[in-house]
């Protein structure tokens, strides 16, 4: 009689499943051109969730029906392979890239992707170059960057930026996608040496207007500053002491020279990564022509404390963080026989952060990012009694003031992926601004709520389109009717690309300029609450050519062209009805036009970029007096080089910038005739040399010299100017500085 032995069936069902899911398991192995793996390339699939490998390049496919999968890692050409069945493992030899080498960016973008594919011309600076650089500042790493100038407020101790001939205001800068709160309110003129460059992991540079996802203030482009985030199943520490000269004075640890401190600590426990950190920066001033008591660069204090926590599950990720930064800026005044007067500028700023992703399905995500600042900014005067060493705060009026600004900003965004051609991106954008203080009169805030809606299609692999659309309403100003953009991308052959696009810019007025006012011996300035937000027509497009070379050599070659036409631009202007008084108009127009070029090289060692601008300003005075150019133009040289000595594991750098001079026009009156006389700010160079070695596996030696050239300030040929900036020269730096670094990291 036959039986049936219950447990041999039990075993040989779960024989027969194991040896199914045997067969039916695939897996790819991704190995570099000399055969080697590549560890945590990453596997996108038409169909299902996306995949990143192990350490040795292996992913195993738990199903044969994805169809074609696109298989990536940075430093390699993205290559589709479609699985046929009929093999259980195989092997992809990726080919080596140059142009998508540490260049995966997430600015402006529906998912992280490298910038060859972004529709966007975005510039990323990677960690290794940020470290190269030895920096002290944010203002350290971007000032040899082709088309971005800074210039010095050493009256107040900030440093302004300017991107592609427009002035920082129109500049939004982002942390981790979050709006930024500085001196003059939300994303306006942004101090950007007031972040702490030790939790910088990355660096987006999006040239162009970014208004339509990015709102007010993103007229000239965006610069997105990502912070590090916790390794899965890793713990880091990190310590790090840098101390450097500031010219010709130093003293060690503290006092004279720059002293920079740092530690952080940051971790994962399955689904949870935590962080924190501290860093203090110390700049004992430099004296420059100056004697007795004063500087010409004012010495300043900053402390940083930063913590963040995050949780990751399959669909959904959430992220805290918190940064404050506190800053204090002393401007020593002259020596007096009974009195002497000296200011303080202090700064606390709170900031909070909340960002999250949620997969509600493979063809929808939604994404947000939150955030809350409180900022205040303190000018204090205090006196000090010359014959009883007294020190106290004055009394006298309007010698203390206090500006503060709370901003609150939150952005949803919802990502439909309709079909691997067509993606659609609707989103809302809601800021909260208020501002108050002795200067600023009393107002309601500043509220701004925002639709937008952006798509992107690809009819074919070798075009993108990317449409949108934004509509803003604000409490204060009549906000520009719909936003427009269009951006496009068209890979004309292998190795070359074309974008081109066109944006609706514009920058709201600010909480200072409508409100603010000031009114003191040597100031007279009031705000203009019926202003009207500046709006700009931009176009820009780039050709980017990766040709394929034999051998070890490998380069690419970015030549970008743009032009900006600003209507109701924000200029400060004499009261008609009390000339005495200056205060700010809708008056001027305002163009900036140019071209830059970007080529970088790789030829085994050395990695070596070269960078060109010609960047035209327009100029207002040719309105009235047809004589003079309607355009001025400056030219810009940049060169970074690396080179690593194998045999010593040794980075030698250099970092080289040629600021060309820049021409203008100020008006000459002499009774009833009005003319025009040439100006011109001086052109310079700016040169920084650096070496880095790693040594006892764990601790990273930096040396260096920084503005090898000694430049200190340029000559300008005009006369008078704002209250902080006039004369006939302008700070450039305090002199060649020497610098020394240790940073040790342990991992576990």
């Amino acid at each position: 009689m036959f039986r049936i032995n219950p447990v041999k069936t039990q075993l040989l069902f779960i024989a027969f499943l194991m040896t199914a899911s045997l067969q039916a398991q695939e897996v790819i192995q991704v190995i570099s051109p000399k055969g080697e793996p590549v560890p945590f390339a990453t596997f996108l699939p038409e169909k299902g969730k996306g995949m990143v490998a192990d350490a040795s390049g292996k992913s195993s496919l738990t199903k044969s029906d994805w169809g074609k999968i696109r298989i990536s890692a940075v430093g390699y050409e993205s290559f589709w392979f479609e699985p046929t069945g009929k093999d259980t493992i195989y092997q992809i030899r990726l080919k080596e890239s140059l142009q998508e080498m540490d260049e995966v960016v997430v600015t402006g973008n529906f998912e992280p992707q490298s910038a060859r594919n972004s529709v966007y011309q975005v510039r990323a600076l990677d960690q290794k170059e940020i470290e190269q650089r030895a920096p002290i500042v944010l203002q350290d790493v971007l000032n040899t960057q082709v088309g971005i100038r800074f210039s010095q407020d050493n009256a107040i101790g900030s440093s302004n930026m300017e991107l592609l001939g427009m002035s920082g205001q129109n500049v939004k800068i982002l942390i981790d996608g979050v709006p930024m709160v500085g001196r003059q309110g939300t994303s306006n003129e942004i101090n950007i040496n007031q972040i702490d460059v030790n939790q910088i992991e990355r660096i987006e540079i999006v040239e162009g207007p970014m208004s339509v996802v990015y709102g007010a203030d993103a007229l000239a482009g965006v610069i997105n500053i990502i912070t590090k985030k916790g390794t899965e199943n890793k713990w880091t520490a990190t310590a790090k002491i840098q101390e450097e000269t500031v010219g010709d004075s130093y003293e060690p640890i503290t006092g004279h020279g720059n002293h920079q401190r740092s530690i952080s600590a940051s971790g994962a426990v399955k689904a949870w990564n935590f962080g924190l950190g501290f860093s203090q920066n110390e700049f004992g001033g430099w004296k420059g022509d100056y004697t007795g008591r004063q500087y010409q660069w004012l010495p300043r204090d900053q402390n940083f404390v930063n913590g963040k926590i995050g949780w990751a599950g399959d669909r959904l990720s959430l992220d805290y963080q918190l940064d404050y930064l506190n800053e204090t800026i002393i401007s020593y005044g002259a020596e007096a026989p009974l009195e002497i007067l000296d200011q303080h500028f202090v700064t606390d700023r709170w900031m909070h952060r909340l960002l999250g992703q949620w997969e509600i399905s493979d063809q929808w995500a939604l994404n947000w990012q939150g955030g809350l600042t409180d900022y205040s900014r303190d000018s204090e005067t205090w006196v000090t009694n010359v014959r009883t060493g007294e020190h106290y705060l004055s009394s006298a009026a309007g010698a203390q003031s206090s500006i503060s600004y709370q901003g609150y900003s939150w952005r949803t965004m919802a990502n439909w992926n309709i079909s691997p051609k067509f993606k659609l991106q609707p989103g809302v954008d809601l800021n909260i601004e208020k501002g108050s203080g002795e200067r600023i009169s009393d107002n309601d805030g500043m509220q701004d709520f925002a639709v937008f809606l952006t798509g992107e299609w690809s009819p074919s692999a070798a075009i993108q389109v990317r449409p949108g659309l934004r509509k803003a309403s604000n409490s204060l100003y009549d906000a520009p009717g719909i936003i427009p953009s269009l951006n496009t991308k068209f890979r004309l052959s292998e190795h070359l690309d074309l974008r081109l696009a066109y944006a609706k810019g514009f920058r709201a007025p600010s909480i200072r300029e409508l409100y603010f006012d000031f009114f003191d011996a040597s100031h007279s300035i009031q705000g203009n609450p019926d202003l009207k937000a500046e709006t700009s027509d931009s176009f820009n497009g780039s050709f980017n050519w990766f040709p394929q070379l034999k051998g070890e050599l490998q380069t690419s070659s970015v030549l970008g062209f743009f032009y900006n036409d600003v209507q109701d631009r924000i200029a400060y202007g004499q009261d008609p009805e009390n000339i005495q008084i200056t205060t700010l108009f809708n008056v001027e127009n305002y163009r900036t036009t140019g071209l830059t070029l970007n080529q970088t090289f790789r030829f085994k060692s050395l990695e070596s970029s070269l960078g060109f601008s010609y960047i035209g300003r327009y100029n207002q005075i040719s309105e009235q007096i047809e004589e003079t150019l309607s355009m001025v133009w400056t030219p810009e040289i940049t060169s970074n080089s690396s080179y690593q000595v194998q045999p010593w594991g040794l980075s030698v750098n250099l970092f080289y910038k040629y600021t060309g001079a820049l021409p203008g026009y100020q008006t000459v009156v002499d009774g009833e005739n009005i003319s025009a006389q040439e100006v011109k700010l001086d052109g310079y160079h700016w040169m920084d040399f650096t070496l880095g070695k790693t040594v006892w596996k764990n601790l990273q030696i930096n040396v260096g010299v920084k503005n090898l050239l000694n430049i200190t300030q340029i000559n300008s040929t005009a006369t008078g100017g704002d209250a902080h900036g006039g004369g006939s020269s302008r700070p450039i730096g305090y002199g060649r500085s020497y610098f020394l670094g240790l940073t040790y990291q342990f991992k576990k």
